[in-house]
C-alpha cells in the first residue's frame, strides 16, 4: 500500500523505486511486526523473533534521516607531488578545500556551517565540484542570493575559488551566482596562477558541455601549459571569461586558459612545471587524463552511494569507476591520485533523503613536496 501510494504521486525512475524501497523497509516491515506482535496470539517463538528484528528497522530509519545526512565530518589527506620538489623554498604544504554536492534548495545554517569548517582549516585553494543546488529554474531569483552571499564568503577569506558544474546546476547558473564574487566557473577551461612560489594549472570540466573541449583542455593540463611562452602570451587577462573555453585547434595555442588573481607572468609562470589539478563533478573525468597523468583530480558526484554496506560498500554510485574510489576518498586510478568527495548535501527529488554507513563530508588535501 505504502509503495504503490509513493508510486502514484511521484513516478516512476530509479530513485522513486529506492525511496519506495526504504520506506516500506523502515515503515511497513516494522509496522506490519508490530500489528503482528499486539494481535497475533498464541504466535510462534519464531515468529514473534523476527517481528521483534523488523522493529528495529525504525531507529535505523530515523539515524538515517534525521542523523547521519547532518552528521558533517572533515576528510583531511596529504598528497606528495614531485612537482613541487622543482621548487626551491615552497612555504608549506599548498592547501586544497574541496565543498562538493551541497546539493540544497536552499542556503540554511547547516550549508553556512560547512563553509565555516571548511574555511577554518585556511586553505590556499577551494574547489566546488558541481551540484551546488538543486531546485527548478522558477526559483532561481529567489534562491540565488543565498548561494551568492556564500560564495562571497569564501572568496572573502579564500581568493582562489574554482567551481564546475554537476548534474543539478549549469555553467549559466553557477556565473549568474558567482558574477562579482571574484570566484571562477571553469567551462573546460584552465587557470593558471602563482602560490607559494609554485606554478599551479587548474582545469574545469563540463558535465554536460563540448567534449572535444574538454578533452583539448585535458591535454593542455597535462602538458603543464605546454604551447605558451615563457613571457606569459596565449594566456587571456583575468576576470570573468565568457567564451567558449575550448577553441583553437589541437596543436599550439591556448584558448581557454585565463591567468588567476596575482599571477606573475614571465619566469613566475614556468611552462611544464608545478601541479596540475583537474576538476570534474564527476569521477569518470579521469578518463580524460588516463593516457597524460595530472597531479590531482578532484571530484564529487557520488556522495559516496550515501548508503554504504558493510564488507561491500556503496550499492549505488552512478559512475564508471570502480566502487572503493566512487565510495569517497584519495585513490590513485590510471597512474592519477583522485579524490572523491561524499559531498556535504543529498540526494534531492525523488530520492530518499537519507545517509546510512557514509557521512557527509568537506575534504582537505595538503600537497607536499614528494621523495627527492
Amino acid at each position: 500500500m505504502l509503495g504503490a501510494g509513493a508510486l502514484l504521486i511521484t513516478g516512476v525512475d530509479g530513485f522513486t523505486l529506492i525511496h519506495v524501497a526504504y520506506v516500506v523497509g523502515t515503515v511497513g516491515v516494522p509496522l506490519a511486526g508490530g500489528i503482528v506482535l499486539v494481535g497475533a496470539r498464541p504466535r510462534p517463538w519464531g515468529v514473534t523473533a523476527v517481528c521483534v528484528v523488523a522493529l528495529a528497522a525504525i531507529p535505523v530509519g530515523v539515524y538515517a534521516t534525521y542523523v547521519e545526512p547532518f552528521w558533517l565530518r572533515v576528510e583531511t589527506v596529504s598528497l606528495a607531488v614531485d612537482g613541487l620538489n622543482e621548487v626551491d623554498g615552497v612555504d608549506g604544504p599548498i592547501r586544497i578545500g574541496v565543498l562538493a554536492d551541497l546539493q540544497t534548495t536552499a542556503v540554511g545554517e547547516y550549508e553556512r556551517d560547512a563553509v565555516e569548517r571548511l574555511l577554518g582549516f585556511e586553505p590556499d585553494i577551494v574547489l566546488l565540484p558541481g551540484d551546488l543546488y538543486q531546485f527548478d529554474a522558477g526559483l532561481f531569483d529567489e534562491r540565488a542570493p543565498g548561494f551568492t552571499e556564500l560564495v562571497r564568503r569564501i572568496v572573502g577569506e579564500v581568493p582562489l575559488v574554482y567551481l564546475v558544474s554537476g548534474n543539478t546546476d549549469t555553467v549559466a547558473g553557477l556565473r549568474r551566482i558567482t558574477e562579482g564574487t571574484g570566484a571562477r566557473v571553469l567551462d573546460n577551461e584552465i587557470d593558471v596562477f602563482e602560490l607559494k612560489g609554485v606554478s599551479v594549472w587548474v582545469g574545469g570540466t563540463t558535465l554536460f558541455g563540448d567534449d572535444a573541449a574538454a578533452r583539448r583542455m585535458a591535454r593542455r593540463l597535462a602538458g603543464g601549459g605546454q604551447g605558451l611562452t615563457g613571457d606569459g602570451v596565449g594566456l587571456a587577462g583575468g576576470g570573468d571569461d565568457d567564451s567558449d573555453g575550448g577553441g583553437g585547434d589541437d596543436d599550439g595555442g591556448s584558448a581557454g586558459m585565463r591567468t588567476g588573481p596575482g599571477v606573475r607572468t614571465g619566469s613566475g609562470v614556468r611552462s611544464g612545471s608545478g601541479v596540475r589539478i583537474l576538476i570534474g563533478h564527476k569521477p569518470d573525468a579521469i578518463e580524460l587524463v588516463r593516457q597524460t597523468p595530472v597531479d590531482l583530480v578532484v571530484s564529487g558526484h557520488t556522495h559516496g552511494g550515501q548508503v554504504s554496506l558493510p564488507l561491500f560498500g556503496p550499492p549505488l554510485t552512478l559512475t564508471g569507476v570502480p566502487r572503493h574510489v566512487a565510495a569517497g576518498g584519495l585513490h590513485e586510478l590510471h597512474g592519477t591520485p583522485i579524490y572523491v568527495s561524499t559531498g556535504v548535501g543529498r540526494e534531492r527529488g525523488n530520492a530518499p533523503q537519507l545517509r546510512l554507513g557514509v557521512r557527509p563530508s568537506i575534504g582537505i588535501i595538503d600537497l607536499v613536496a614528494g621523495d627527492r
